[in-house]
């Protein structure tokens, strides 16, 4: 190698020193290559040109390290303000109140619906450990950026079982849980979902914020299309008795997670158009508009602000905002003395969520031993079959030849997900035209009365008691037959408990 490139070997060498300010040792090397005569020997144009070379890659080089040390410099302060979140969800039983007077059951996260919210900034490491406590297998299913085993769909949960779900919180945006065990349709009307709100890594200008979980509930069919309640945060119509407060020429955040199966319904607010960031992201470019359609499993971000006070209403248009799916801000002036962050939200933000969860708390009034409201005990009770006779593709027998004539109870006995067609006692059974039976579920899991056979497009078109909540261990359900026929029917839980019920005319 040509002595002329020594300086800039030693100078590339010195690259290194120079990162971690070793001058001293930059120093040394320069004397010893005086010593060795390495600069000596060369001609004066050399020593002029590599010395020039020399400085030139040790300016860019220590340019460059400087970027670099600035880069590694900001992801490790990302790093140290990137945080942990851990949070527990307890999948119960209970009963609660989602309109006045309508006490229904419920499946939840943590005792309310919708579950609390869960919220971290972007980047935030979030553990969820997942406690099930029913007797049906649940998940907790994410939306959002995360490995397929964080997903929640295949690892389904089973009975007393426990998954820790850990993921980092990305994309920022309103994101959200729930359920996603089959029929996902059933788990998350029954009220196993919530919102999963991920801020900015840089802050958001001040606003006051509140979310809204818009969900569905109705007590004869969870599976109807158009169900009899819409509710924002579990109860429907809370809003409009019970206000969200906001000051006049103050920003109003609202993080809107739509968790109803129905379709898409447009979002509307009075007095005002507003902002929306499309799907909840943030990234998202917004967009001016006086409505906007969310479909189920989507969100949104809406901003809004009111320069005069008054009463204006936000709501679904069409079919939703009838059955409850309606509220309104309270817009007031703010007084000489309101403190900013906490009357006002002007330089400081004002989170509104913990106030949500209160009331949300207080209008539903969870209780596991609570008694239903009238019109929701044994709601396909009321559900009778209309059609001709062998509408079940079963004819009726003119001879009937069953011990157990007469009989009007039939019990679901201990461990009966293994006992085939002895799962129902007694089994088979007739009865009369206009009888009444009640199964009454002596198991310490839960069962369905389904009319028909498995896996069949006409399996509970007749009567199934699991279409609203199944039928919990030491509770009934009841179902009158108006046609005579043979009716077959099981479990939808345990396919393989069936049983048969002639009724004579």
């Amino acid at each position: 190698m040509s002595s002329g490139f020594t300086p800039c070997i030693y100078g590339i060498y010195a690259i290194d020193l120079i990162q971690y300010n070793k001058f001293d040792i930059i120093y040394m090397t320069f004397v010893r290559m005086y010593v060795r005569r390495e600069i000596p020997t060369m001609s004066p144009s050399t020593i002029i040109l590599s010395i020039m070379l020399a400085v030139i890659v040790l300016v860019v080089a220590a340019t460059g390290f400087d970027n670099a040390n600035a880069m590694g410099a900001k992801v490790q302060a990302l790093e140290s303000q990137a945080k942990t979140h851990e949070y527990t969800l307890v999948a119960e039983e209970t009963t609660l109140e989602i309109a006045p007077n309508v006490r229904v059951d419920a499946w939840t996260y943590n005792g309310t619906i919708p579950g609390p919210t869960l919220t971290a900034t972007e980047g935030d490491r979030v553990i969820v450990h997942f406690i099930n406590k029913t007797p049906l297998p649940h998940t907790v299913h994410f939306h959002g950026d995360h490995p397929s085993t964080q997903d929640g769909v295949f690892e389904q949960v089973m009975p007393n079982g426990t998954y820790t779900y850990d993921i980092i919180a990305t994309p920022a945006g309103a994101l959200m849980y729930h359920c996603h065990v089959s029929p996902v349709m059933q788990h998350v009307r029954m009220g196993l979902y919530g919102a999963f709100i991920v801020y900015p890594k840089n802050p958001l200008p001040p606003a006051r914020e509140y979310v809204l979980v818009s969900g569905e509930y109705d007590t004869q069919n969870q599976l109807n299309p158009i169900p009899e309640y819409y509710m924002f945060n579990g109860y429907a119509e809370g809003y409009m008795k019970n206000p969200l407060p906001a000051r006049t020429n103050e920003t109003i955040r609202i993080y809107v997670v739509n968790l109803g199966l129905s379709p898409s319904y447009g979002m509307h607010i009075h007095g005002t158009l507003f902002r929306a960031f499309p799907s909840g992201i943030w990234q998202n470019p917004p967009l001016k508009i006086q409505s906007w359609e969310l479909a189920s499993g989507n969100a949104a971000i809406l901003e809004a602000k009111w320069p005069w006070p008054g009463n204006y209403v936000f709501h679904f248009h069409g079919i939703p905002e009838e059955r409850g799916a309606m509220g309104y801000f309270n817009v007031t002036n703010s007084t000489t003395n309101a403190i900013d962050g906490k009357d006002i939200a002007i330089t400081k933000t004002i989170n509104m969520v913990d106030w949500q969860a209160n009331l949300t708390k207080t209008l539903q009034k969870a209780d596991p031993n609570a008694s239903l409201s009238a019109s929701t005990m044994n709601a396909s009770s009321n559900v009778h079959e209309h059609g001709v006779t062998g509408e079940t593709g079963y004819e009726p027998s003119s001879k009937v030849s069953n011990p157990n004539r007469g009989t009007n109870e039939v019990l679901i006995k201990k461990g009966a997900a293994t006992l085939g067609n002895q799962s129902y006692s007694p089994n088979p059974i007739s009865i009369k035209v206009g009888s009444t039976v009640k199964w009454n579920n002596m198991d310490s899991t839960m069962h369905t009365v389904t009319s028909g056979v498995p896996n069949t497009v006409s399996s509970g078109e007749l009567f199934d008691s699991g279409l609203t909540a199944l039928i919990m261990p030491s509770k009934t359900y009841s179902h009158k037959f108006m046609n005579p026929g043979e009716f077959t029917y099981f479990c939808r839980v345990h396919p393989t408990m069936v049983g048969k019920i002639t009724v004579l005319p």
